[in-house]
Order: C-alpha cells, then sequence, then structure tokens
C-alpha cells in the first residue's frame, strides 16, 4: 500500500544499500546529489523546498570539485628530482655482494641487506646511533664505510674501536664476510 505524500506525490523508496539521508519530503540526498551532477534537477526537487535546500549544501562542493578538476595540478620544485633520486639510490644498493659457499654453491647478498645487518650490529655498541652504512666500492666487498652519531662521553677511539670490533664480528658470524677495512666516520657528538 502506497501512501501518498502531502504535495500528492508518492515518494520513491529509498535505496537501501546507500544509506544517505533521507529529506522530509522522501527523497534521498544521493538521488538529489546524483540529479544535480548529472544533468540537472527533476520536476520534484525543483519545487520541493527540502530538496532545493539539499542542493544548495553542495554547492560549495560541486564548485570547489570544478575548480580543482579544471587546474592542473602542479608538483612542488624538486619533487620529481628528489624521488628520481630515491629510484636511483635504491636501484644502485641492489647490487648483490658474494658470500663464502662451498662448490658448487653461489651465495650472494644484496648489498643493502648486508649493510643493515652490519649497520645493526654496530648499533650495539652503548651510545651509537648509525647514520649511514655502505659499502663504498662495489670491487671490493671487504671495506665498508659507517658513518655515525656518537652520544656518550666515552672518548672517540674507544667507541670506534668497539663498532669496528661489533662489526668485524657480525660480518664474520652472520655473513661469512671478513672485512678488511671498516671506515668510521664520526658525523656528530651529542653530549
Amino acid at each position: 500500500m502506497a501512501i501518498d505524500h502531502p504535495d500528492g506525490n508518492t515518494p520513491p523508496q529509498p535505496d537501501r544499500d546507500r544509506r544517505e539521508e533521507v529529506l522530509p519530503c522522501g527523497r534521498d540526498t544521493g538521488t538529489v546529489y546524483d540529479h544535480l551532477t548529472g544533468g540537472g534537477l527533476d520536476d520534484h526537487e525543483l519545487s520541493c523546498p527540502h530538496c532545493r535546500g539539499a542542493a544548495a549544501e553542495f554547492a560549495p562542493v560541486l564548485q570547489a570539485t570544478e575548480l580543482l578538476r579544471d587546474e592542473p595540478a602542479e608538483p612542488p620544485p624538486g619533487f620529481v628530482d628528489s624521488i628520481m633520486a630515491r629510484i636511483h639510490a635504491t636501484r644502485s644498493r641492489s647490487w648483490r655482494l658474494p658470500l663464502p659457499a662451498e662448490h658448487p654453491l653461489h651465495l650472494a647478498i644484496t648489498e643493502h641487506a648486508a649493510a643493515t645487518v652490519l649497520a645493526a650490529a654496530a648499533s650495539e655498541v652503548a651510545g651509537v646511533s648509525v647514520n649511514r652504512c655502505h659499502f663504498p666500492d662495489r670491487a671490493d666487498p671487504t671495506t665498508l664505510q659507517i658513518n655515525l652519531t656518537l652520544r656518550q662521553r666515552t672518548p672517540v677511539s674507544l667507541i670506534v674501536e668497539r663498532v669496528r670490533k661489533a662489526v668485524r664480528a657480525a660480518a664474520r658470524r652472520q655473513l661469512g664476510l671478513e672485512l678488511n677495512a671498516i671506515d668510521v666516520r664520526v658525523d656528530d657528538i651529542v653530549l
């Protein structure tokens, strides 16, 4: 049984899945929005104060949408260069270090993964934060460079020696690598 609305029209059944607000006239706001953006309001919506009110509330959103659609988006200066530098850095860190293995096996690890293992070992030394850890020369996987920030009053030479010892032990134990040179650079000391 359909019940007529006071204006004489039978309101359409609201779409239960959309869960939009139903106006006092029985029309849901989603239908008003669809009509507003898809060709215009129908006769009921043009004469109904509730539908006209809902359409007026959508006006600022539709105006902003139109402005954004017509205005091309420009990335901030240097954005593309920054992204490309990160891509290049990631790609250049994906080269593989050969690991010791018995014949016929061939083992390798990415430079990034090996540096991460060794940076973690250096970070275990009290008062040390690792800023960067990498193998600077692809041709020589036995040389490591590690940049640190120190947070302790212990003499720098003592901390650097502890870092070298921890890194060298981790390289042997976890990677099977013998490091010939560990270039430790202290970037900052925070007291």
